[in-house]
């Protein structure tokens, strides 16, 4: 319970200390992203377990989206992904994703998003993940086709 407190208040302090800035995704717009796991809680050592993903976002509204993606891990299964995400305040979102197969986790999070130019965006989250009880830091790279 202590990690989604600090979740919360990591997204609160966000929402208040950065300027709104809209970006330009409308109903129906996707965005095809990818990232990589910079900082994980539940590794011992570093390059244990690298973990690369990749998704589509379909925006249903301005500030909801639905994704499905594809996870690739090293010395552990690969996983199909299936979420959604919730701008409440660009550009701030939250989000939350099942990971489906072997080792199948539930990911809660919360991210950042900058936007390099109209179409390309710099994204930085963290997840936590309820069956491994485990934090992970991701960066990665998206671009909006509308």
């Amino acid at each position: 319970m202590k990690i989604i407190n600090c979740i919360v208040l990591i997204v609160g302090i966000t929402i208040l200390t950065t300027e709104q800035i809209k970006a330009q995704q409308a109903g129906g717009s996707f965005l095809v992203s990818t990232g990589v796991d910079l900082i994980r809680t539940d590794l011992n050592k570093i390059l244990e377990r690298a973990q690369f993903g990749a998704e589509v976002n379909y925006f249903y509204l301005h500030q909801l989206s639905f994704s499905g993606g594809y996870e690739y891990n090293i010395n552990h299964p690969n996983q199909v992904t299936a979420g959604l995400r919730y701008y409440p305040l660009e550009p701030v979102f939250l989000r939350a994703r099942a990971l489906l197969g072997n080792g199948a986790d539930f990911g809660l999070g919360a991210g950042y998003t900058y936007n390099l130019s109209y179409r390309m965006r710099l994204e930085g989250m963290t997840d936590y993940y309820v069956q491994r009880k485990a934090i992970g830091l991701r960066v990665g790279l998206a671009i909006l086709i509308n």
